[in-house]
């Protein structure tokens, strides 16, 4: 990033370290996503084992670096510690790894929850890698702007494969030998929409804030244009949790836009953008004959219908105007005071969110709904029957013994759980089995229990409150903590998983780097 007013001036010494620390960030923002050995058939395996073995590689190399760099330190007599003070994300990560391990231990399947075989590989190997690669990036890390430059640049080309793989455009015959089913699922290099979804509720919040608060103008560019292509990609994903993610993603990017006059500025120009890609998106389908998988209601609303022509115009329009009041010269702008509003109108619209989802699932389950009955109205067969697996979870815990209800029966073993059930479930839906709750919090909940579930909540909520106090100082730890919100969101109807989730626990390392560094730990 290029310095500003409100960033730290005093130059640090770009060590050995942070040029590991920085290289493999670039390799995981670009290779990783891209990394296939087999078409989709082994996708998560591939992109589980490059993760391990990529973070593999930069713990021991970092770790090699420092011991060498304290030894040195020591012998020209300087007094440097070897093990820095800790924050408080980092004892509460600390707490999650700890609670996994003892989940894993005293698990009726130790083996399957060391290595989440049982599941989606998100056993106590893939945890200890996460927090290895936390504690290595949030000690070594320096912001430099190519890693993001070749993020935003690669994760376009991730969307636009989403994009062409929904119009049955298929350039890297991805798609090839499979059955109808499977391509109406799969795209892009990341696997089903689910995951799709999920990786463009990471990539869009980047995006968008990363537009708004950058003053490096090439950067500000490559991430304007990653707008459009972030949310081309959230709609061509076609999934329940990517609507979830945008409409918790745009109202918390606009409320930490509104620190600032000119970020509030460019957060106007991004949404334009960001709706204006919705109308290419229906020029190409256009083009291409409307030949399709089929959008489900709202992203067909949102790319079709003629009132999603409203929002561009009102952005754009406040952009302008914003644009010549700023030109006037010195601007009075209440911050604080357009902070609380957006606040306020977001919470409302939470609560109605939730007011009605109560009110339709419980007290109105009689009156028609339309598409809406889908996302208003609770019941077994809510949100492709997660209404079902949630039900049995909370069933199924409530059999645990007062252990397993704290530490859960080890991580990822969420089949081994529900397996009482799979006869209704096949005789009900059609699916033999299931190795997930299609929720991540309930999944921590039955795998890790109570306290490994606070604990992974615990961590969330430390690293983003920390990053809001940093961001005053170097804004770009807002696009960090978007990124972490926009993944927690989209996860209350997804699942974690080692093609997506790795992306979670980067930008909450790169968070945590940057409050370490404006808090003087």
């Amino acid at each position: 990033m290029k310095q500003t007013q409100t960033e730290t001036t005093v130059k640090q010494p770009y060590t050995v370290a942070n040029s590991l620390v920085n290289y493999y960030l670039a390799i995981m923002f670009s290779f990783f996503p891209l990394f296939l050995t087999e078409q989709y058939a082994h996708a998560r395996l591939d992109k589980y084992w490059f993760y391990l073995i990529t973070t593999g590689i930069l713990v021991i190399s970092v770790g090699i670096c420092m011991a060498l760099s304290h030894n040195e330190a020591k012998r020209v007599g300087q007094s440097v510690p070897l093990i820095k003070p800790l924050s408080v994300t980092d004892v509460l990560t600390l707490c999650f790894l700890g609670f996994a391990v003892i989940s894993t231990v005293f698990s009726p399947y130790p083996a399957d929850a060391f290595l989440g075989t049982g599941g989606r590989n998100n056993g106590l190997l893939l945890l200890l890698m996460y927090t290895l690669m936390y504690f290595t990036v949030t000690r070594n890390y320096v912001c430099k702007d190519y890693v993001f430059i070749i993020y935003l640049s690669v994760s376009a080309i991730i969307a636009l494969l989403t994009v062409l793989n929904f119009f049955y455009i298929d350039p890297l015959g991805m798609l090839e030998g499979y059955d109808e089913a499977t391509i109406a699922d799969f795209g892009s290099t990341l696997g089903n929409k689910n995951i799709i979804a999920a990786f463009m509720c990471v990539y869009l919040p980047v995006s968008v804030m990363t537009f708004v608060v950058t003053e490096n103008k090439i950067l500000r560019i490559v991430s304007g244009v990653a707008i459009a292509f972030a949310y081309m990609g959230l709609l061509s994903a076609d999934s329940t949790s990517d609507i979830l993610g945008l409409f918790v993603i745009l109202p918390v990017a606009a409320i930490f836009s509104a620190r600032r006059f000119d970020y509030l500025r460019r957060y106007m120009l991004a949404m334009t953008i960001l709706f204006l890609s919705g109308k290419l998106l229906l020029l190409f389908a256009t083009a291409v004959g409307d030949h399709n998988k089929g959008f489900e209601f709202m992203q067909q609303f949102l790319i079709y219908h003629p009132l999603t022509f409203v929002p561009i115009a009102v952005f754009g329009c406040l952009y302008l105007l914003m644009l010549l009041i700023g030109r006037k010269g010195d601007v009075r702008y209440p911050a604080k005071a357009v902070q609380i509003i957006l606040i306020i109108l977001f919470s409302i619209g939470i609560i109605v969110a939730v007011g009605s989802f109560v009110y339709f699932s419980f007290v109105d389950t009689k009156t028609d709904l339309g598409n809406f009955k889908k996302l208003l109205r609770f019941d077994d067969y809510w949100g492709t029957h997660r209404g079902f697996m949630w039900r049995i979870s909370f069933e199924e815990f409530g059999n645990y013994n007062f252990f397993q209800k704290l530490f859960g029966k080890g991580p990822d073993t969420v089949y081994f759980v529900l397996q009482p059930h799979f006869d209704e479930l096949l005789n009900r839906f059609g699916d033999s089995s299931t190795d997930c709750a299609h929720n991540e919090y309930i999944n921590y909940l039955l795998t890790q229990g109570a306290l490994g579930l606070t604990a992974y909540l615990g961590v969330m909520i430390a690293a983003i409150v920390r990053g809001l106090k940093a961001a005053k100082k170097n804004p770009m730890a807002l696009a960090f903590i978007a990124a972490m919100i926009g993944y927690l969101s989209q996860s209350v109807v997804n699942l974690y998983n080692p093609i997506v989730t790795p992306f979670l626990f980067i930008f909450l390392s790169l968070s945590e780097a940057i409050s370490r560094k404006e808090s003087g730990l």
